[in-house]
């Protein structure tokens, strides 16, 4: 076997090429994100498997929420300067 004759998901590089996602599926992604965050933080925090799942749950609600706020927040500045100018 060659290297030509390898399938071209072996030459994919995800930087250069990203995954194309739909417009609406973006914003989706930071869920998994925000879960991932959660975990490890809450692993480097714990002492025991048994203390990781609650807080996890309550870490990534905490992000989540406060990224909402933080959007709406930003959203509101941008009309208060929409309107104003």
């Amino acid at each position: 076997m060659t290297w030509l004759a390898l399938p071209p998901v072996l030459a994919w590089v995800p930087f250069l090429n990203p995954i194309a996602l739909p417009a609406g599926a973006r914003l989706w992604m930071f869920l998994p994100l925000a879960f991932c965050i959660a975990l490890v933080y809450r692993a480097t925090r714990a002492r025991t498997a048994r203390e990781l799942p609650w807080p996890t749950v309550i870490n990534f609600v905490q992000i989540v929420v406060a990224m909402v706020l933080i959007a709406v927040g930003f959203y509101a500045l941008h009309a208060l300067v929409l309107w104003f100018s």
